[in-house]
């Protein structure tokens, strides 16, 4: 955040080099800030996309699964709470910064090695520091799997972790079709067909063309070699 935009790539550099090692930069822990995705299916369809780094990829290839998703069990066993936790850690932590999150970080101390307190005495803080979620938009994850949907009702009815996570609210889940690509969405305990808003991207040479000069979110792109815009 302190960088100029204007910066080279060996500047950048070093001006991270540098900065890595001060004690007093507070700003910023990136980490998985802006998280709002999760893409779960192979890698040629997020391949040649810029997404913000706002993606968790988790590869999957529904042709090499069975019919009833042992594979796609197994992933998402793991990455539904995992990418969930992440998300919720930071939605709650940005929207209530003092009584979910930890508010700012200059004033804390480890304490214990347990935790860290403000100044010399308080109770122990929990949630995210205000300097890590600054720049998060607080939305539920959305979790986009290529499969069928009765295959992904199969793996929810076996994982109670899964199943309560989706059917509760606690994140979005759609599927993408395998073959046509089609995109249903889960609402009120059945999937839904997802209506496009658009059916273009904004296209760039790559995916430093797109970004430079930004701090903001970005809308996704399409990078393709010699576009112009």
């Amino acid at each position: 955040m302190s960088a100029r935009l204007n910066q080279t790539f060996p500047e950048a550099r070093k001006h991270v080099e540098n900065r890595s090692e001060d004690l007093a930069q507070v700003r910023p822990e990136l980490g998985h800030a802006t998280n709002a995705i999760c893409i779960v299916g192979r890698r040629e369809r997020t391949r040649g996309l810029f997404l913000d780094r706002r993606a968790f990829l988790t590869s999957y290839n529904p042709a090499q699964d069975d019919e009833i998703g042992s594979t796609l069990g197994r992933l998402l066993g793991a990455a539904v709470p995992v990418c969930a936790g992440i998300n919720l850690e930071y939605y709650f932590s940005h929207v209530d910064s003092q009584g979910y999150g930890c508010g700012s970080k200059l004033p804390h101390n480890v304490t214990g090695l347990l935790g860290v307190m403000d100044g010399a005495a308080s109770d122990l803080r929990t949630g995210l520091p205000w300097q890590i979620i600054e720049i998060h938009e607080p939305v539920r994850l959305l979790f986009i799997v290529e499969t069928i949907p009765e295959i992904l009702l199969k793996v929810m009815s076996r994982s109670a972790v899964v199943d309560n996570t989706i059917r509760r609210g606690w994140v979005q889940m759609c599927t993408m079709d395998p073959d046509t690509g089609k995109i249903l969405a889960f609402q009120d305990g059945e999937f839904l067909p997802y209506t496009l808003t658009t059916s273009q991207l904004p296209t760039a040479r790559s995916s430093a063309d797109w970004y430079r000069g930004w701090r903001e979110h970005l809308d996704f792109a399409a990078i393709r070699t010699g576009a112009t815009s």
